[in-house]
């Protein structure tokens, strides 16, 4: 086994490191100490106790906030369980699949005939938010379960009027974009 020159010269000089013995009295006053008790300090396990509940209760009550159901929904529901109640709901979410489904495509072709008139994106653009602020109105009305089967048809009719709106203005824009055509085609052959 190799030995380390550090711990060679250990071994060869112990007698010289070993010639210093500590004071006898030093080893009395080390037998005579006790061992030092901790005192408990009651204010900071207290205050420390206090945080700990204090967390643990708006844990649990920001997390039951969160998870918890709306209760006004819970009263729409119980309210709605006669069965024309029920089929005015899904007659609203066919309604609005049907229609948000046909105005996104529109909106699609919209946007691909309007690239370079960004005038009139924009004016579309807001009569349709006007539209969407009052859908959300009659939501709202709906919410508050007044007359449900008027609300339900006046949002029907909004969908159909934002519809509407869109597919006069692509009839236009297809009806530009082809004469557009014709005029083109009608100088590349000239």
């Amino acid at each position: 086994m190799k030995t380390d020159k550090l711990e060679k010269f250990i071994k060869d000089h112990r007698d010289e490191f070993d010639d210093l013995t500590p004071d006898p009295a030093i080893w009395d006053k080390i037998g005579k100490r006790e061992p030092e008790k901790p005192s408990m300090n009651w204010t900071a396990i207290l205050l420390r106790v206090a945080a700990v509940v204090v967390i643990f209760v708006s844990a649990y009550i920001f997390i039951d906030y969160l998870l918890k159901p709306d209760t006004s929904n819970k009263i729409a529901k119980n309210e709605m369980l006669n069965p024309e109640d029920a089929d005015m709901a899904r007659e609203l979410m066919e309604a609005q699949y049907y229609y948000s489904s046909r105005i996104d495509e529109r909106k699609e072709e919209f946007y691909c005939l309007t690239v370079n008139n960004t005038g009139l994106r924009k004016d579309i653009d807001a009569e349709l938010v006007d539209l969407d602020k009052t859908f959300a109105e009659l939501k709202d009305d709906l919410k508050d379960n007044a007359d449900n089967e008027e609300v339900i048809l006046a949002m029907i009719r909004n969908y159909r009027l934002k519809l509407e709106i869109l597919d006069e203005i692509l009839k236009r824009l297809r009806a530009a974009d082809k004469n557009n055509d014709c005029h083109e085609s009608e100088s590349i052959k000239m």
